[in-house]
Formats: structure tokens, C-alpha cells, sequence
């Protein structure tokens, strides 16, 4: 069995201390374990347009039909959900903007809406987050938070860095580009995090292939809403 880790890089700079951790982060995972292959999309890099709120995301209101996000085939978005549904487990790797992810992540994510709407095609995958502040105490823990809350509502598992401090994921201390690599701690969180998404999803794959099970969460427009 192989388990499939998709990082999402959301870093805006080229050669960004994001970037260094998580693709660090999986070679280690990978020279430790054989059955894990990795990949990484750096979003700056990709083209991708805002939601344009056209309220028919994924899913006719009237018969339950599936249908793409009205860009789907207007920019590079989709190729990247497909990616991730592809995966058993997702990690965000993002510099920390005020106590936030990125607005790249922030334009990225709300994307992904499309996919709770399909009935929730992201359910009970591992997601982890890695959060680089210039400073030790410079947002690392509110970063991770709010990139938290959208995974929530697609039914994702939070995952933090396990056993070594049981905290919310990886704290990454920098600030020049490749800064990242002379924090032993913050490069230790990195790899630790993988490894817990890694461990999770393939519990999860595992036990999914020997229940035969299938998720069984369905999006309902009326859900909640008063009459």
C-alpha cells in the first residue's frame, strides 16, 4: 500500500523558507519510510483566479447533480483539487502575514469549496500545517489555526507534530530566504508533522480498504438554513 502526501506550498517568494521546509521535510520522510511517495504544487507558481461566487458550486440545487466550478477549465485550480482528492494526506506550508496564511493560500483555499459541495470529496484526509514566522512567538500558532478552518469544513483531519510536543503542527523561526534551515527545532516540527499525516492516512487508508467503507457525508444546501 502506498500513501500519497500532497504538500501545498503558499509561500509568494521565490526560494522561500515555506518551500525549504516542506520539501525537507518530505525527503526525511521519504528516506524513512518506503511506502510514502510525496509531492509538493508551489501555488505562486500556478494560475489561480479568485471564487467568483456564482453560488452553483459543484452541486445543482434542484436534482443533486454534480457539475465543475464555473472556471475549472478558465485556470489551473482544478488540476490541483484533482491532486488532492488523489491524496490520503495534505500539508500547508505558509509564511506567517499578520498571525495569517497568505492571501495566495487565503484565494487558493476558498477554491476548494466545490469539493465540500461534491459531497465532501476531501472527508477524512490527515492535514497538517507548517507556519514560518520571522519571529519564535510571530503568529505561528494563529497562523495555523485559521489554515485549519477551511480543512474543517471539508472534513479533514487536523493533525499536529504527535508525541514531541503534542502542539498544532510546525513552528518555523526565519527570516532571509534559506534562514529556515538553521532552525533545528523549527526543521524538526517539519518532519515531525509529515510523519503524523503520514501515519494517520495510511491507518485511515488501510482500515477504508478493509471496511469496503465509503464516506458517508453529503452536502445539503438547506442544512442549517431557517425556512
Amino acid at each position: 500500500m502506498t500513501v500519497r502526501i500532497l504538500g501545498l506550498n503558499a509561500s509568494p517568494r521565490e526560494g522561500s523558507n515555506s518551500g525549504l521546509l516542506i520539501s525537507k521535510s518530505f525527503e526525511r520522510l521519504t528516506e524513512t519510510y518506503d511506502d510514502v511517495e510525496c509531492e509538493i504544487v508551489t501555488l505562486k507558481d500556478e494560475d489561480i483566479t479568485a471564487c467568483q461566487y456564482c453560488d452553483t458550486c459543484g452541486k445543482k440545487k434542484d436534482t443533486g447533480e454534480y457539475v465543475p466550478c464555473v472556471r475549472a477549465k478558465k485556470d489551473g485550480v482544478q488540476a490541483i483539487l484533482d491532486k488532492m482528492v488523489a491524496a490520503d494526506g495534505l500539508i500547508v506550508a505558509t509564511p506567517v502575514y499578520f498571525g495569517l496564511p497568505t492571501d495566495l493560500f487565503s484565494k487558493f483555499v476558498m477554491r476548494t469549496r466545490v469539493l465540500r459541495h461534491q459531497d465532501f470529496q476531501l472527508a477524512n484526509r490527515p492535514l497538517g500545517v507548517m507556519a514560518i514566522a520571522g519571529r519564535r512567538s510571530g503568529g505561528a500558532e494563529t497562523t495555523i489555526l485559521a489554515t485549519w478552518l477551511p480543512f474543517i469544513r471539508n472534513g479533514c483531519l487536523l493533525v499536529g507534530n504527535g508525541d514531541a510536543t503534542s502542539q498544532f503542527g510546525a513552528y518555523g523561526w526565519a527570516g532571509g530566504r534559506g534562514h529556515i534551515l538553521s532552525d533545528e527545532w523549527g526543521m524538526e516540527q517539519g518532519f515531525q508533522t509529515a510523519e503524523r499525516v503520514y501515519t494517520v492516512a495510511k491507518v485511515v487508508k488501510a482500515g477504508a480498504e478493509a471496511l469496503d467503507f465509503t464516506s458517508p457525508m453529503k452536502f445539503s444546501y438547506t442544512s442549517g438554513m431557517r425556512a
